[in-house]
């Protein structure tokens, strides 16, 4: 059964699925168009949210979609 399936059985939105959807930083940098450097100053000064996986040089960032698309909404002119 596809994950995709399941959502509809549980009656679940697919769209919300979508929008909880957890992203690397390459996937962040693909949805923002924006390079590695960008994506990493935006996190660090933290006006992107980001989830860390793991800890010292092992580590990883994750982020979720539904907030970098608020963000990037946020800083329309």
């Amino acid at each position: 059964m596809s994950g995709v399936r399941a959502l509809r059985d549980d009656g679940d939105d697919p769209a919300l699925a979508r929008a909880e959807e957890i992203l690397t930083s390459r996937e962040a940098r693909k949805l923002l168009k924006i390079g590695k450097t960008k994506l990493h100053e935006l996190t660090r000064a933290q006006m992107i949210p980001a989830f860390r996986i793991g800890v010292g040089k092992t580590s990883a960032l994750r982020y979720r979609r539904n907030d970098l698309l608020q963000w990037l909404y946020g800083q329309r002119v």
